[in-house]
């Protein structure tokens, strides 16, 4: 039986140390949060009607934050998109963003590349890779 009320419970069970990330979660928000106010983007990403959020596993999870938030409070609505594919609905008032830790994950690749080939804005969320 598991005693989670032991703290050497989670040194034995969290070596990734798990328990503080999730505990710094609203720090990281709040980071990212700043860091996104703080990027140049040119005027014409204010004129958007769509998001498009591409991305697989925990690389999507912000843009399902994302859409939550937007389906309350937002004006545009976003949508996450887990596919080798682009919607057909992108267009040059859409902002396409492609979202992979790796930079490598296929299927974002994929749909980023079709992305490129459309007069929508984009860009690109990854800690290095081919994206």
């Amino acid at each position: 039986m598991v005693n989670l009320d032991d703290p050497e419970t989670y040194g034995t069970y969290d070596a990734s140390g798990m328990l503080k990330e999730v505990g710094g979660l609203s720090r990281q928000c709040g980071e990212a949060w700043r860091n996104a106010l703080e990027l140049p983007l040119a005027a014409a990403y204010s004129d958007v009607d769509k998001v498009v959020v591409l991305g697989m596993g925990g690389s999507a999870i912000g843009g399902d934050l994302l859409r939550g938030l937007s389906l309350h409070t937002g004006r545009v609505p976003v949508l996450v998109h887990r596919d080798y594919s682009l919607p057909a609905a992108v267009d040059g008032r859409t902002l396409v963003i492609a979202s992979s830790y790796s930079g490598n994950t296929e299927e974002t690749l994929s749909a980023f590349s079709l992305a490129l080939q459309t007069s929508a804005k984009k860009l690109a969320v990854t800690t290095g890779g081919r994206l």
